[in-house]
């Protein structure tokens, strides 16, 4: 990871001095706000988790409501973008017959993303991976064993301090 990128994520880190519960439930010492990125820095953090895949390896970005609208519209390249919103229905371009990649900004159980790819799948969507901005899953959803059943891609890994 270059200095830029290293000041991107030093920019969103917030420190707690005990562990403090996180809008999504989980209870950590440090919290990303991906709020506070800039649409270069977006750019740039989608660069870096997806740089090496194939440019015609999907056809549709789904973002997740909130966070991930935004990084969706990153990682999309001028691809269309559909968002998820959190009441499950979904707004956008028709999926069927459509590969998608599955962005959010903070993965940490994968919940969301299976949640997401059950609906893209009933929808007639592909999903063919899934793109964080922060990885907080010790690994658990990358590999073989990974519950997620696509590959993740993130632009940084962080524990749940």
């Amino acid at each position: 990871m270059d200095d830029t990128t290293k000041a991107s994520i030093e920019k969103i880190t917030s420190r707690f001095p005990k562990p403090t519960r996180l809008p999504g439930g989980q209870v950590a010492a440090v919290f990303y706000d991906c709020y506070q990125l800039t649409p270069s820095e977006l750019a740039r953090l989608a660069a870096d988790a997806i740089g090496d895949l194939s440019h015609d390896a999907f056809d549709i970005t789904v973002g997740l409501a909130y966070s991930g609208i935004l990084f969706a519209a990153a990682v999309s390249g001028g691809r269309q973008v559909a968002i998820l919103q959190k009441d499950g229905q979904l707004f956008g371009p028709d999926l069927k017959g459509k590969r998608v990649l599955i962005v959010d900004d903070v993965a940490h159980t994968g919940r969301h993303f299976l949640d997401a790819a059950k609906k893209v799948e009933s929808e007639g969507g592909a999903v063919v991976g899934f793109v964080c901005i922060i990885d907080r899953s010790a690994g658990h959803l990358k590999g073989s064993k990974s519950p997620l059943g696509a590959p993740l891609w993130s632009a940084f890994e962080a524990e749940m301090e």
